[in-house]
C-alpha cells in the first residue's frame, strides 16, 4: 500500500508543539467512549488545510490517501462529514479562547517578537439574499462595501488578522479595524510595505 506523506509529519509536529488538541479538548470535552476527541478532529482538519487546500469535502478520502493513520494515529473513517460538523460546532463558541491560547503558546514556543503587530484586512464577496433578521448578531454583518474584486454590486464580509512583525503567526485580532486603530499595540503604517517593519509599537 502506498500513501502520501508530504509535509504531514512536519504539520503534525507543529500541532503537537502548539498543543492544539489539548487546547480544544480542554474547552470542548467529549464522552470517554468517543473514538476521537474534538481536538483530534480539528488537528486533522488543520493538517488537511495545510497539505490539501481544496474545498472542505471528502476529508475522509484525503485521510485514506495520505498517511494520517500512521502519522497522526487517527482512523480516516472517523473523519466523516457528520463528525467534522460536530467538532466544528463544538469549537464555535470558544474560538477566541482557542485562538488566543494557541497564539500565546506559539509566541513562547518559538520566541516570536510581538512588539509590533500589523492589522491585515481582506474581504470576501457573497451572492444571494441575506435577510438581516437571519444574520447571527455574533458574526460580522453581511453588507455592501468595497471588496477587493471590485464587485461593489455584491455584499461582502471583511476579515482581518493581526500579524507579528516577522509574519510568523496570527495574534489575537481585535474585532474591528476601528478598534485596531485605537490600540497602540497595532501598527498600520507598514501595510503592504516591502521594508522591514518597525521594531516598536506605533
Amino acid at each position: 500500500m502506498t500513501k502520501r506523506l508530504g509535509a504531514l509529519p512536519v504539520v503534525a509536529e507543529f500541532l503537537h508543539r502548539l498543543r492544539v488538541a489539548d487546547t480544544v479538548d480542554g474547552l470542548c470535552p467529549v464522552r470517554d467512549l468517543a473514538l476521537a476527541t474534538h481536538g483530534d478532529v480539528i488537528e486533522a482538519l488543520v493538517a488537511n488545510r495545510l497539505t490539501s487546500p481544496r474545498p472542505l469535502v471528502r476529508v475522509e478520502d484525503w485521510a485514506r490517501t495520505w498517511a494520517v493513520k500512521e502519522v497522526m494515529e487517527l482512523d480516516p473513517g472517523l473523519l466523516n462529514d457528520d463528525r467534522l460538523g460536530r467538532a466544528l460546532d463544538a469549537i464555535a463558541p470558544h474560538l477566541d479562547e482557542i485562538t488566543g491560547s494557541i497564539a500565546a503558546r506559539a509566541i513562547c514556543e518559538f520566541g516570536i517578537d510581538t512588539a509590533t503587530l500589523h492589522w491585515d484586512m481582506t474581504s470576501m464577496s457573497l451572492t444571494g439574499a441575506f435577510d438581516p433578521e437571519d444574520q447571527d448578531p455574533d458574526y460580522p454583518t453581511v453588507a455592501y462595501g468595497h471588496p477587493k474584486d471590485r464587485r461593489v454590486d455584491l455584499k461582502q464580509i471583511q476579515a482581518g488578522l493581526g500579524i507579528s512583525a516577522d509574519g510568523a503567526i496570527p495574534c489575537w485580532p481585535p474585532r474591528s479595524p476601528a478598534r485596531a486603530a485605537r490600540s497602540p499595540r497595532w501598527s498600520r503604517r507598514w501595510r503592504g510595505s516591502r521594508r522591514p517593519p518597525p521594531s516598536s509599537a506605533s
